[in-house]
């Protein structure tokens, strides 16, 4: 698979990614690899969470919160090596609660594996720039 193709498949992930958590979609599961070592470094106190069960556990807590969460990215980096991907993206987390959407700086760093025909998180870690 040429660079850039892989590319543009990252970057579909990503979307992907925020989609799914802004719809609260439980199957947003799927998109991180089913391994022991996936990890999920999110911006807030104690968001480190580790393999599918750590996952699962920290999607459905964030889904039972009665904000909705996103992501609106300005600039997105992604470098690609064989089936390692790893990306840079930076923008906005959007956190809407009562229907009013509230915008705060965020940056990702994430590395994803092909498996198969699809790119799956190994790693996602967010933080929210001072």
């Amino acid at each position: 698979m040429k660079n850039d193709e892989a590319r543009v498949q990252v970057n579909q992930a990503l979307q992907r990614l925020g989609m799914l958590v802004s719809r609260k979609d439980p199957s947003v599961l799927a998109e991180f690899a089913p391994d022991a070592d996936v990890l999920l470094v999110g911006s807030e106190r104690g968001e480190v969470v580790e393999g599918p069960g750590g996952l699962r556990d920290f999607f459905q807590r964030v889904f039972r919160a009665p904000a909705n969460v996103g992501w609106e990215w300005k600039k997105v980096r992604i470098s690609c090596s064989d089936d390692v991907a790893w990306l840079f993206a930076e923008g906005e987390v959007v956190v809407v609660a009562d229907a009013r959407p509230q915008r705060r700086p965020y940056r990702l760093t994430g590395v994803l594996q092909r498996h198969g025909k699809r790119w799956l998180w190994r790693h996602f870690h967010g933080s929210e720039p001072s």
